[in-house]
């Protein structure tokens, strides 16, 4: 009788325990918060994952003309390659589901019955894998390490969406004040070659300045189609980045922001973005998850498979007997050879790749602030030195223009030249601020996915 009551006590916690570990799945929210806190603390914006995407709010800000901040909104809350980040964040929560799961229990019935017909025997034998149970805490420490990771690489995008959003504003931006400018002058350059044109129909120009003039227009119409060319382009750049359709209408702000007149402090960059580096936490993570597999594995070389059970039998004619059933499965042909080696193997591979991304950190850091330090300087000196010379020029040619001092042809250049200066300052305000972007992707924990080329 203790027999039984010890069986069935055994039988039951078998059970319980795995009725408590059946659809440990973690919530939705129980995935995602950590990412949506994190991404509010970092780029001041909280995510969602699969809501609808044309809230209220998206509509509200794609009805005016959208600033950057705006532009980050909208990207963050429609982009769709976002959202398929969000979904390995389920993938990986049912791999913590699936570590909390033990295996199968196995139920062998066997009936006998004797050659010369002298009776029969029955036995049942109830087996529960409980090995599983044992290593339970590094199978949830190698999954847990993983869901850990695949945050860290989600927020890592939401971060690099940020950064690519920003830049891409600022070049639209660019694009359409440029192609003001370019309008602008072409509609100067227009009116002139048809005042010369009249003037030298009535013979009181040369053919000289008249193909000057004529030069100088087509020339402009050929910078207008280019400027229009790149404000399409950046437009669809933006509009993709967005989550825009094709036939959706948006429009941005006019005018990039001003540079500032005092440099921005750089000094605590490299300490800020080493620290906040979102692909260090997700290859830490990867370590950890390697680790945690490797002592899966080892303990799988010596003990592949442990039960614990119970085993019914009777003979006919005779009680029920009960008694406890142990399985234990002996390694002859797999010690986990390939398993742990793989383990070990991804083990280094995180740890290199640790190390290599240390280096290119270093390496990004220091361009990045190079090229912040290269465009505020630029703008500076276009802003307070050569605007100001080239438009003092361009006022003192007129002045003697007016006074037959000076040749059509000399106030040509004076205008040209100021277009130029004009251009080449919305150039470095847009090297400016799309580099400023980079710093700011660098001290929210990004890894600066912006390339030389295109800052170019």
């Amino acid at each position: 009788m203790a027999r039984l009551v010890l069986v069935r006590s055994l039988v039951r916690a078998i059970w319980i325990v795995t009725s408590t570990l059946v659809s440990c799945l973690p919530s939705r929210s129980a995935v995602f918060d950590p990412v949506a806190s994190e991404s509010r603390q970092r780029i001041g914006i909280e995510v969602a994952w699969g809501e609808s995407r044309a809230t209220a709010a998206i509509v509200q800000l794609l009805a005016k003309p959208i600033d950057v901040d705006g532009a980050v909104r909208i990207a963050l809350a429609r982009n769709p390659r976002l959202q398929t980040r969000f979904d390995e964040l389920g993938i990986a929560a049912s791999r913590v589901a699936d570590a909390t799961v033990l295996p199968p229990t196995s139920v062998d019935f066997d009936y006998k019955r004797a050659l010369d017909g002298s009776g029969t025997e029955t036995e049942v034998t109830v087996v529960q894998d409980v090995l599983d149970l044992i290593q339970i805490g590094q199978r949830c420490g190698a999954a847990t390490a993983e869901l850990e990771a695949t945050r860290a690489r989600a927020v890592a995008v939401i971060v690099e969406i940020a950064e690519r959003v920003e830049v891409a504003f600022y070049d639209h931006v660019a694009a359409r004040q440029e192609l003001e400018l370019v309008q602008t002058a072409l509609d100067a350059a227009v009116a002139s070659a048809d005042l010369v044109e009249r003037q030298h129909t009535a013979g009181n120009t040369t053919d000289l300045v008249l193909a000057r003039e004529r030069e100088q227009r087509e020339r402009l119409r050929v910078d207008v189609s280019r400027a229009q060319q790149r404000v399409a382009e950046t437009h669809a750049r933006l509009g993709a980045l967005l989550g825009a359709g094709a036939g959706q209408q948006w429009t941005t702000t006019d005018r990039l922001p001003d540079a500032p007149t005092s440099a921005p402090e750089l000094d605590d960059l490299a300490r800020t973005a080493e620290a906040a580096n979102l692909d260090s936490l997700a290859l830490h993570a990867d370590a950890d998850a390697a680790e945690a597999r490797h002592h899966y594995a080892i303990v799988r070389a010596f003990i592949p498979t442990l039960g614990a059970g119970v085993a019914v039998a009777r003979r006919e004619g005779g009680d029920w007997e009960v008694g406890p059933a142990v399985r234990i499965g002996i390694p002859l042909f797999d010690q986990q050879q390939g398993a742990r080696a793989r383990a070990r193997a991804e083990q280094r591979q995180a740890v290199d790749a640790l190390a290599a991304v240390h280096v290119e950190l270093e390496v990004t850091i220091a361009a990045a602030r190079a090229r912040v330090e290269r465009a505020f300087a630029d703008v500076r000196q276009l802003a307070d030195i050569v605007m100001p010379l080239r438009r003092q020029i361009l006022d003192e040619t007129v002045l003697h223009y007016n006074a037959m001092d000076a040749t059509p042809f000399e106030l040509l250049i004076a205008k040209r030249d100021m277009i130029d200066i004009d251009r080449q300052y919305f150039d470095a305000l847009r090297r400016y601020w799309s580099a400023m972007a980079e710093v700011k992707a660098l001290r929210r924990g990004g890894r600066a996915a912006i390339t030389t080329e295109e800052m170019r």
